[in-house]
């Protein structure tokens, strides 16, 4: 009875938890959720971000919210003399590989081998962006 009154409490979180880790994240669910963010930024690049879209001259917030978060934490680095930071997104991309299994026994006696595949994620670029004192100077988005 304990175990049920238990489970009974626990799926319903449980539940919820997986459902909103299973949600897709927009640039309309960003802006919800960011309001002031959205308000500070022009009138053209509102329109360039409820779009998803990007352009020279945008703020990191602007492609915040019109991208998301970088997959990999920034690059920084120093080009002519100016500060930079870029930001990567990658999709993972399915690889099959093959594999090798052994198994021994609990004897330490060979107990088996196996050749086979198996599916490994592969990350790959798919955009980039780059800032000049948090403002936007080039980008590039490979469809």
């Amino acid at each position: 009875m304990r175990l049920l009154r238990t489970l009974q409490l626990l799926i319903p979180g449980v539940a919820t938890f997986l459902l909103g880790a299973c949600q897709t994240v927009t640039p309309s669910t960003r802006i919800s959720q960011n309001p002031v963010m959205y308000n500070m930024l022009s009138t053209e690049h509102k329109v360039l971000v409820q779009q998803g879209r990007i352009c020279e001259g945008m703020s990191k917030d602007a492609v915040f919210l019109a991208w998301g978060k970088p997959n990999t934490p920034p690059v920084t680095g120093q080009q002519n003399g100016v500060s930079y930071e870029k930001w990567v997104y990658a999709t993972y991309q399915p690889v099959m590989v093959d594999t090798v299994s052994v198994g021994l026994g609990c004897d330490s006696f060979w107990h088996g081998a196996g050749l086979g595949t198996s599916t490994a994620y592969v990350p790959q670029e798919n955009a980039w962006v780059m800032f000049q004192n948090n403002i936007v100077t080039a980008w590039e988005e490979r469809r």
